[in-house]
């Protein structure tokens, strides 16, 4: 055995390393796995000054960002995409072997592996049947044994593409208002900006809420989101965050990006996705090998096919990559596929059609 591996952090030894889209997804033309945006971003200024650290804490973005959201620049924390919002989350609120998070199956991955990374426990509640939240076990703080620190749920949820019930996640945090913390991950809100509960942060201190400029804003190349919340709890997020968080160029075009004209491109774009995604499930639904396509208000789709592992193993020869969604159990012949261009669409719907 060598000196790594006798030496590794215990909860570390079997932790596979996260599956990410470039990761599993595979060499192609068209990429469909990752709910990239389509379209170029806005602008992209950069600076020359490659000899100077950047701003510890990138006041001009918080306070732009802010300014987007209609927030208190003191709710506000940039990091380095939500990623690291998640990271961050669980490092400085629960403690390894003693603690535990609960996420709503199926998920976004990240907030089990990331527990897992720190030797967090993961309590799984699966979504009914409508992908709707589980109210019953939500309210429950137990956990085998552990104490149950953050709630993570995802609106609009990833993989399955639906916004989940306002009144539902409200309630959830009013249940744990005093013992543990509701973190809502809105990476695809702009999509569906009424369903975002940013207000929540108002009468509710244990809400978080997770935001980023990687989807609707087409800047997933940056690293850059947001930790939404109360004062109080970014001063205890802040005594973990890295120096120099935000590289300058990232926050000069994420600053760029929130400009008012920068945000009047993201809705267009935005708006074009939406009308491409509806056009896309109706078309979807008259191929063969499709059995359904499910309602979303997100830039993708989370279809059930007849066979999936032949239209992915397909689309992969042809060059186009999606995402595999049959290692969860209530999906076990679901893919997911980014909205990107209108030609990628009907090249994707071209080979699937031919089966």
């Amino acid at each position: 055995m060598s000196l790594a591996k006798k030496l590794v952090a215990p909860q570390l030894r079997d932790l596979q390393p996260y599956q990410s889209a470039r990761r599993i997804g595979g060499i192609g033309q068209v990429y469909l796995n990752a709910n990239e945006s389509g379209f170029a971003p806005y602008e992209m200024p950069v600076t020359e000054t490659w000899n100077r650290y950047p701003d510890f804490l990138p006041t001009d973005l918080t306070n732009t960002y802010s300014r987007y959201v209609g927030i208190n620049p003191d709710r506000t924390m940039a990091v380095r995409g939500a990623d690291e919002a998640i990271d961050l989350l669980i490092r400085t609120f629960c403690e390894p072997h003693k603690d535990a998070i609960r996420i709503q199956s199926p998920t976004y991955s990240m907030y089990e592996f990331v527990a897992q990374a720190h030797g967090v426990a993961v309590d799984t509640v699966s979504l009914d049947s409508s992908f709707e939240l589980d109210m019953k076990r939500n309210s429950s703080a137990e956990v085998g044994g552990k104490n149950l620190k953050i709630i993570f749920i995802c609106n609009p949820n990833n993989p399955t593409g639906n916004a989940l019930s306002q009144d539902s996640i409200a309630a959830i945090a009013e249940e744990h208002r005093e013992s543990a913390f509701v973190v809502i991950d809105e990476a695809y809100i702009e999509y569906c900006p009424q369903e975002s509960l940013l207000s929540l942060i108002d009468s509710h201190p244990n809400v978080i809420v997770i935001r980023t400029l990687s989807k609707a804003f087409a800047l997933a190349a940056i690293r850059v989101g947001f930790l939404i919340a109360r004062e109080e709890v970014l001063e205890q997020v802040g005594k973990l965050i890295a120096p120099y968080p935000i590289p300058d160029n990232s926050a000069r075009i994420a600053i760029s990006a929130l400009s008012e004209s920068g945000v009047s491109h993201m809705q267009s774009c935005r708006d074009q996705t939406i009308a491409l995604r509806e056009q896309t499930q109706n078309d979807m639904n008259e191929l063969n090998a499709v059995e359904q396509v499910y309602s979303s208000v997100t830039n993708f789709l989370l279809v059930r096919f007849r066979d999936a592992s032949l239209v992915m193993q397909t689309l992969l020869e042809e060059g186009v990559v999606v995402r595999d969604q049959t290692h969860f159990a209530q999906l076990p012949q679901h893919l997911r596929i980014t909205v990107g261009t209108s030609e990628e669409m009907l090249e994707m719907m071209s080979h699937i059609r031919a089966l």
